[in-house]
């Protein structure tokens, strides 16, 4: 047993109060940590209105910075919902409603709206309606909820996507990433299932699926700038975020007081009964606020304490990231272990090195004006030390000592990675080609939000990493779509089910993408009919049919924008062509050094001998795709100017494959023979 945990002593300030208002569902989800009963069946002992504002009151009185969700079973079945929504609001608390979505009919949205809810977050758990009917266990619920959806956006209430991954969806979180940002939600929070309630029949997900998850969450939310993309239940996201990044904002380490787990030292919940909880999976109530005051349990509770001072058994305890971590606390409780042992779940074995501490706050030679204060009081709390220590050095990286509004302005405008507010233009969320800046920049101004809306949308429906001139042509194209070939029922049900998945902004231009690849596939078959193949054939092209490893991604979205599109489509065809389902970086390499190589035999052809430049200016004059083609002049421009600002540019493809191309060239009998043996161009290895 070794002493330390997720928390640092002490520190018992309540951040999020979760209200389970009943038992009573119009659902019967697989995953319910309450085994919600059905829809005429509630418990007579659920707290009443009057029970819940006066809890509403003793909370705002000590804390009305804490954020109060109210959920379920499903919180809209309640009547007094709206009543103790304003309630909250009128004492200065941030109401928040958790829905599955079926009941966010227009009028609904709108009293919510009135009651002064702040957001709802709404349960899509697939982007497959079936799945997500079986998993929810209600046939025609996925429509409902996106219907739910489309009243919060017609009616201005933000909403939050939950996803729940389990062993079954979990391949379809870069999915749901997309989806939550198509749709406009603010946040993607993904659930991690513990096994209890009706979870204990359900199969949880692997520990290797869980960690490949979490970077992929990591990953996602670091080229992220239009949506927060969190884990939930997940502590380990914290340490895969430093591992990946030690200055990660996501982190204790950056004062970032969201992280670890934060069961009874940030976080309760409050049982339909009164009883309250560390958390929904750990069952045990510490109390019943009908019995006693919430502070009273909240302050003295001895399961509390011990969270706040955890002394952790086994790996946990000698873990490197106890205080960033901690690990899930109810996991090996729900296992049938006690409440300190080990995260079963986690497949980091410590090294032994020094345990890396939170951020502390630090006196410092910055100060803050009245005016810049006020404002960080009003920054959610386990948001506070992070935001105080961006601002100051921000303010001492401009050579100031005092912090002001205007300072936290800029910083909350750089909150997704984007510039200030200011004359220039806001950087897209995809990045665009050159020629395709050049061409939105040229459309009417008006046209242009609208534009990079749907080309942006459908290269993120097609798996593409930027927008080009190509795609802005296809879609200038397809304003007008329509069929020219004969399409089976089959190829038909097909393309629907796939559209079916992708948001409504997208579908309208997904479809004709969809279209014009499989009759496009049929005319190389001269099959004279669009069938099944043919639309199996267009979906794994647009969708780009393969999965990806997190390294092997990691790699494509760390190249250089103006290839970044190229190498995943070219890495994707390869591994369609030999039949792999999945791209590793290994991969991913062996398709980089056969490119070469390609390249190579291209260069000899041409007669030359070394590595040059010049192989460009040959290939322009004998390769009738880059006649005439200043698209692709361009894009040489920017890769010569890449590779030429480089000091030693042969790293870019390391000195063993460098070394087989130009033993490949040297070896060239079609090259003449030049006296004094020196290359024309710049040498890419920047030997010359």
């Amino acid at each position: 047993m070794q002493a330390g945990g997720g928390a640092v002593s002490g520190a018992n300030d309540l951040y999020l109060l979760a209200v389970n208002l009943t038992r009573r569902c119009n659902l019967g989800c697989a995953h319910c940590y309450l085994d919600a009963a059905t829809l005429r069946d509630g418990d007579a002992d659920e707290l009443g209105t009057a029970e819940l504002r006066a809890l509403l009151d003793d909370l705002a009185a000590r804390s009305p910075q804490t954020m109060v969700v109210l959920t379920g079973g499903e919180p809209l079945l309640r009547a007094d919902l709206e009543d103790l929504v304003a309630h909250g609001r009128s004492r200065g608390l941030a109401m928040v409603v958790g829905t599955n979505g079926l009941g966010l009919s227009d009028r609904r949205v709108s009293s919510l709206v009135a009651a002064g809810a702040m957001g709802v977050g709404i349960s899509v758990d697939s982007l497959d309606p079936g799945r997500h009917d079986r998993f929810r266990g209600l046939p025609g619920a996925w429509a409902r909820t996106m219907d739910g959806i489309e009243a919060c956006k017609r009616h201005g209430l933000p909403f939050q996507i939950h996803f729940s991954v389990t062993q079954a969806n979990a391949d379809e979180v870069p999915s749901m990433i997309d989806f939550a940002r198509a749709a406009g939600a603010r946040v993607l929070n993904v659930f991690f299932l513990v096994c209890t309630g009706r979870g204990e029949s359900m199969s949880d997900i692997a520990p290797e699926t869980y960690e490949r998850v979490l970077g992929e969450l990591v990953a996602a939310q670091a080229t992220s700038r239009d949506l927060l993309i969190r884990a939930r239940c997940a502590p380990h996201f914290k340490r895969v975020a430093y591992q990946r990044d030690q200055a990660s904002s996501l982190t204790r380490a950056a004062g970032y007081e969201g992280g670890g787990c934060l069961a009874g030292i940030h976080y309760a919940r409050i049982a339909p009964d009164g009883g309250v909880t560390a958390c929904p999976y750990i069952p045990e109530p510490q109390g019943n606020i009908r019995d006693a005051g919430f502070w009273t349990i909240w302050d003295h509770a001895p399961q509390f304490q011990a969270l706040r001072a955890p002394a952790l058994h086994g790996k946990c305890g000698a873990c490197e990231f106890r205080l960033l971590c901690g690990g899930c606390r109810a996991r090996p409780l729900a296992l049938g272990g006690g409440l300190m042992d080990t995260d079963p779940w986690c497949v980091h074995a410590p090294d032994g090195s020094a345990v890396i501490e939170p951020l502390r706050d630090q006196p410092g030679a910055v100060a803050w004006s009245e005016a810049a204060q006020a404002r960080l009081e009003r920054v959610p709390p386990f948001l506070r030390k992070m935001v105080r220590k961006r601002a100051e050095d921000h303010v001492r990286g401009l050579g100031e000592d005092l912090v002001t509004p205007e300072h936290l302005a800029t910083l909350s405008a750089r909150r997704f990675g984007a510039e200030p507010p200011g004359p220039r233009a806001p950087q897209p969320s995809l990045p665009w080609s050159e020629q395709a800046r050049d061409r939105l920049a040229a459309m009417p101004a008006f046209l242009q939000p609208g534009v990079r809306a749907v080309a942006e949308d459908v290269a993120r429906a097609e798996g593409r990493l930027e927008v080009n001139v190509k795609l802005l042509d296809r879609l200038q194209a397809e304003e007008a779509p329509g069929r020219s070939l004969p399409w089976t029922a089959g190829a038909d049900a097909l393309i629907a089910a796939f559209v079916a998945t992708k948001p409504p902004q997208a579908r309208a231009f997904v479809a004709p993408a969809l279209e014009g690849a499989a009759e496009q596939a049929a005319r190389k078959r001269r099959t004279g009919r669009v069938d099944e193949a043919e639309a199996q054939a267009a979906i794994a092209q647009l969708s780009g049919g393969v999965e990806w490893d997190e390294d092997a991604l990691a790699r494509v979205l760390a190249a250089p924008d103006f290839n970044r599109a190229g190498i995943k489509k070219a890495a994707e065809f390869n591994a369609r062509r030999e039949g792999l389902t999945r791209i590793t970086s290994g991969d991913l390499t062996r398709y980089r050094n056969r490119a070469m190589m390609r390249a190579v035999q291209r260069m000899k052809s041409f007669g030359m001998r070394e590595l040059s430049f010049d192989a460009y200016g040959i290939a322009r004059e004998r390769v009738p795709r880059l006649k005439d083609n200043p698209e692709a002049d361009q894009r040489f421009a920017t890769i010569r100017r890449f590779v030429a600002a480089r000091e030693h540019p042969g790293e870019l493809l390391g000195k063993d494959l460098l070394d087989r191309m130009k033993a490949e060239l040297r070896d060239n009998p079609r090259a003449p023979t030049r006296p004094d043996g020196a290359g024309a161009g710049i040498a890419v290895d920047g030997e010359d």
